[in-house]
């Protein structure tokens, strides 16, 4: 019933939001004619050298689920390096990123949409063994048209906020069949697992597996080779605070805050790359100079001391972040949900950050439960915080010791995940 419901609407509405999709693609720089892919049209992969492997397929959204996707696939080909992967990611920032580092013995593509006729293109051009969904990307079709012929489907890195739940258990009677298909579902935490139950999913199919994001035994595959170390020296030779993954409007808090402390050196890197021009504008009419990465030019490093620099290149967030002294994490304050702590907890560099971590639940609130967190509000308490962070190397490497601590409960999640899919592929 859902999906007859789902696939009436989709396509109007496909067809009604591609120019507001093309003209953002095309702000961010992805347009190419790899985006063909997204209609199960494969002109530029060569379909030949995949015909008859029998790939497993990964699907992730965006950066966040492409960088799980990746570090999950790249632990799977280590342990089985026989088997062979397809990767889709859904934009064209995610995209870009994987096709830099791509994982062993994977082919990265853009995910299909979910138009019934575009995955039975996909199914046909690639006839996967296996499909992997990532945190809570659970697409009708997709999930259809895999039963139909009989390619089992696991549900990685698996997580439900108490409102989504709410939301997901009302539409039960349309939706529970399509959640009781999956073969197996990892849970991020004991917390999700009734939630999880509640939309559909099968108890027997449900396991707690921990968060492939937050596993500390395991890197995700750098997709660049950079060393950062020159290009924030030709900031000066203050301390290094960052802004990470930052939304509208925090650019210009950080920065108000950030200067307050003597002689440090600011890089913001916001979530959007395609927004540099107007963090620029703010910054710029707020007082501040600014430098964006991608013009820097190191010959004449002199003329960039005390400005700002702002990354707008794709896949270098996490080199910079390892030569961070502090750094905030955005989408806390005047956007709520939260980005991803864990590169920067896992850099052991110490995190600030808003009261906003809703999508990070229960990990932000076991953070700061750790006194692994330093939670703000202002800029007032922001400034505080990055003063006293700056200051303190002691107190900076007990907060950053702290927050690792509590990734442990994750350790081993990769691996955990990794087995469970496979028994799929070759059940004992």
């Amino acid at each position: 019933m859902l999906r007859q419901i789902y696939n009436f609407t989709l396509i109007p509405l496909a067809i009604g939001a591609s120019p507001f999709w093309i003209l953002k693609t095309k702000r961010r720089g992805g347009l190419s004619k790899r985006l063909w892919e997204k209609l199960g049209r494969y002109h530029e992969v060569d379909l030949t050298s995949m015909e008859g492997t029998h790939p497993i397929y990964v699907h992730a959204a965006s950066v966040g689920e492409a960088n799980i996707a990746r570090k999950l696939i790249a632990r799977w080909s280590s342990l089985h390096p026989e088997e062979r992967f397809l990767l889709g990611i859904g934009t064209s920032t995610g995209f870009d990123l994987a096709k830099q580092s791509p994982p062993a013995n994977t082919e990265v593509i853009y995910a299909p949409l979910d138009l019934s006729p575009v995955v039975k293109s996909f199914f046909a051009s690639f006839q996967p063994k296996l499909v992997v969904l990532i945190e809570h990307e659970v697409w009708p079709n997709m999930v259809h048209h895999a039963c139909e012929q009989g390619i089992p489907i696991g549900l990685a890195n698996a997580r439900l906020s108490v409102r989504s739940g709410e939301r997901l258990e009302r539409l039960r009677p349309f939706a529970g069949r399509m959640y009781d298909r999956l073969s197996w579902v990892g849970a991020q935490s004991p917390e999700d697992c009734p939630r999880l139950e509640a939309i559909g999913i099968r108890p027997e199919s449900l396991e707690v597996s921990g968060s492939v994001k937050f596993d500390p035994a395991f890197d995700t595959p750098s997709a660049c080779s950079l060393k950062p170390t020159e290009l924030l020296d030709s900031l000066g030779e203050g301390p290094i605070l960052m802004a990470l993954s930052t939304h509208p409007g925090e650019e210009i808090l950080f920065a108000n805050a950030a200067s307050q402390v003597q002689g440090a050196r600011l890089v913001i890197i916001p979530r959007h790359m395609e927004r540099r021009n107007e963090i620029q504008d703010e910054l710029k009419g707020a007082g501040f100079e600014t430098v964006l990465r991608s013009t820097i030019n190191l010959v004449d490093s002199s003329s960039f001391r005390g400005m700002i620099m702002v990354v707008d290149t794709t896949g270098e967030m996490p080199a910079f972040t390892k030569e961070a002294q502090v750094v905030f994490v955005g989408k806390t304050i005047l956007a709520k949900g939260g980005q991803n702590p864990c590169e920067a907890i896992s850099a052991k560099v110490p995190v600030v950050a808003g009261p906003w971590f809703g999508n990070f639940e229960p990990l932000a609130t076991q953070l700061r439960s750790n006194e692994g967190l330093w939670t703000v509000e202002d800029e007032q308490t922001m400034a505080k915080a990055l003063q006293e962070l700056s200051d303190d190397q002691e107190k900076a490497q007990k907060q950053a010791a702290n927050a690792l601590s509590t990734l442990e409960a994750h350790r081993g999640a990769t691996d955990r995940t990794v087995e469970a899919l496979a028994k799929l592929v070759e059940p004992e």
